[in-house]
């Protein structure tokens, strides 16, 4: 072989070698990287920790996306809850996503090794000299580290990711990257009532334990009852309770449908502006405000502003939170709800088992109805004597006409002031334990009456034709000798 053909042959050889280096180094190039240069390879099954801090000495993480809004995220140690802080304003976030990016950042552990030594073309290559996240953990002492995220690898997920002035090189998993890159806007839950919507097993509704509803000046007040609660409380009952206006059953069917349904959906869409100067452009200068609580401890409050028909959408706020929102797809009907329209038609509701005497006071003319309850503890049979105006009357008449008593029923709602005059009819339950409850009749027209309950006017109505029927009827039937029919 001439010495032209030999060397020839060698170059052909260092060729073949040079092109398999560069198709092994392309293997591990970093995406969008420049031109492959000195690109080391991983150290095979090389792992060490880049970073670990227990999550008690961490007050907060701070995240500083090029070119996007630097946020952070702070975490209560007491609550353990999780706060998306913008510097300028406090989102609601999303929990489980916050506590996720908690976890990351303070664990970075058993990751695979890339280098120990990086070069600065090396870091350049990893995506390290131009990170697309930096992240700072900011421990309770006052202390601080910084780290941050480049590249993805071209043959691989995650990203490379090393700490501050450091030369050692990390490759992170996809679900590390995943939570260590995302942006503030990633992370924003604008969902007022943090809840799963309902399911065939459980209605969202049932977990509202208590809600408060603020608007023009009044109050509308409820609590759920307990199982021991509602265990304990007469037939009828109902689950949710007014405690203001005044105490009184609910109407628990119209809660659900027009309350509670439409409050728990309630998700505004965007952000519309971070600590706005002037609340009233918003109408939330002087806001409705919606209180909830959950059966789990949960609480908060929306603050609710103006309706912008040009928008189709509502202006609102959840406290705590400095950012006006806006809620294009909301229902927000029930802020048209009316007490009276929560409250259950029912006035009283109560077991007779607890009464002692009814007197009514009918027109001038008063009647006294006296209850003795027998209790057969070998049978468990409760029997009932009664006597209207000291003279025995039949058991089926003694609790048929007290459950006349308790079918007085408000009928609608009216903003008459109450009359000077006395009322026209007064009803008084006087129980077993010593204490009373009072209904007051006061005519307004021949048609209505306005029900005053335990001195409170809460502005219902019910007709004449009604306490005619269901309650006075009752008791030209027993002075008569006769039965009173059920209800």
């Amino acid at each position: 072989m001439t010495p032209k053909r030999r060397l020839t042959l060698v170059f052909g050889i260092a060729a073949i070698a040079v092109l398999a280096a560069g198709i092994v180094a392309l293997s591990l190039w970093p995406e969008g990287s420049p031109e492959p240069s000195g690109l080391p390879e991983p150290a095979g099954e090389d792992r060490a920790d880049l970073f670990k801090e227990s999550q008690d000495n961490v007050n907060s993480i701070s995240f500083s996306p090029p070119g996007g809004k630097p946020y952070t995220i702070r975490r209560d140690p007491e609550s353990g809850d999780c706060a998306l802080d913008a510097g300028e304003a406090i989102f609601p976030g999303r929990q489980t996503a916050m506590h996720s990016a908690y976890t990351c950042a303070t664990s970075l552990t058993n990751l695979i090794k890339v280098t120990a030594e990086a070069t600065d073309g090396q870091l350049a290559l990893f995506g390290l000299d131009k990170p697309v996240m930096t992240w700072r953990v900011n421990r309770a002492d006052g202390t601080s580290a910084e780290l941050t995220a480049g590249a993805v690898p071209a043959a691989g997920t995650g990203r490379y990711a090393r700490g501050k002035n450091s030369r050692e090189v990390f490759l992170l998993t996809d679900y590390q990257s995943s939570y260590l890159t995302k942006t503030l806007e990633e992370y924003y839950d604008l969902t007022f009532f943090p809840y799963p919507r309902s399911t065939q097993e459980e209605q969202t509704f049932l977990l509202i334990e208590y809600c408060l509803l603020e608007k023009d000046g009044g109050v509308i007040e409820l609590r759920k009852r307990s199982d021991e609660e509602m265990a304990e409380a007469p037939t009828g009952a109902s689950l949710y309770r007014i405690t203001r206006p005044a105490e009184s059953e609910s109407s628990d069917f119209m809660l659900q449908t027009a309350f509670f349904e439409p409050v728990t959906a309630i998700a505004p869409e965007s952000v519309e502006a971070l600590l706005p100067a002037d609340l009233s452009a918003y109408g939330l200068n002087e806001p409705a405000r919606l209180t909830l609580a959950g059966t789990d401890g949960w609480s908060g409050t929306l603050l609710i502003g103006r309706y912008d028909a040009e928008r189709g959408g509502r202006y609102v706020m959840i406290e705590g939170y400095d950012a006006v929102l806006f809620d294009p797809n909301g229902d927000y009907g029930f802020l048209d709800v009316q007490y009276a329209d929560m409250r259950a038609r029912t006035i009283w509701l109560y077991d007779i088992k607890t009464v002692s005497s009814v007197t009514f006071e009918l027109e001038g003319v008063t009647r006294v109805l006296t209850y003795e309850h027998f209790y057969e503890e070998d049978t468990g049979a409760n029997t009932l004597n009664g006597w209207l105006d000291g003279k025995e009357i039949s058991e089926i008449n003694a609790r048929r006409l007290y459950m006349a008593v308790l079918r007085i029923s408000q009928e609608g709602v009216t903003d008459t002031p109450l009359p000077s005059s006395p009322p026209d009819y007064r009803v008084t339950i006087r129980f077993l334990d010593g204490g009373t409850d009072t209904l007051e009749l006061y005519r307004m027209s021949d048609l209505q009456f306005l029900i005053v309950h335990n001195g409170v006017n809460e502005g219902l109505i019910i007709s004449r034709m009604s306490l005619q029927q269901n309650f006075l009827s009752r008791f030209d039937i027993i002075d008569g000798g006769g039965e009173i029919s059920s209800f």
